[in-house]
């Protein structure tokens, strides 16, 4: 399995997280709290749709042969250093990474008005994202 393809391949994963997320802009915030399925699916695909970014960026990284990154952010240093993303890219990016961690450690704590207003409103930066991104390959 070529570099190419992998990536192709997380770019379509990325794209199914987003049409599973797409589900949750027609329920009410009312709904998602009443509801403990709806509430762990919602987080589920938010952490897998971030996770799949990062992984992305380092699958980007490698295809380039550039240094390996020690962190998450660093990925996105890397590539906002070689011209590869913007300053608006990289800081969406910065906002993929902490949404992840607090998907991953701070789930006791969730909004989930914060979270419905990101998959409400800002979604679409993503799907912005792996069209610049594809084109990168």
């Amino acid at each position: 399995m070529t570099k190419k393809y992998r990536i192709e391949n997380k770019i379509s994963r990325i794209n199914d997280y987003l049409q599973e997320l797409s589900f949750f802009k027609k329920l009410s915030l009312q709904q998602i709290r009443d509801d403990s399925r709806i509430k762990a699916s919602m987080e589920r695909f938010l952490y897998l749709l971030c996770d799949s970014i990062i992984s992305l960026l380092e699958m980007l990284i490698a295809f380039k042969s550039y240094p390996r990154a020690s962190s998450y952010s660093e990925n996105i240093y890397i590539l906002r250093d070689k011209n590869e993303i913007s300053d608006n890219q990289s800081d969406l990016l910065h906002k993929i990474v902490g949404l992840r961690n607090i998907l991953s450690h701070d789930y006791e704590r969730l909004d989930y008005a914060i979270l419905k207003e990101i998959i409400d409103k800002e979604l679409h930066e993503v799907k912005e994202l792996l069209v610049y991104m594809e084109n990168k390959v």
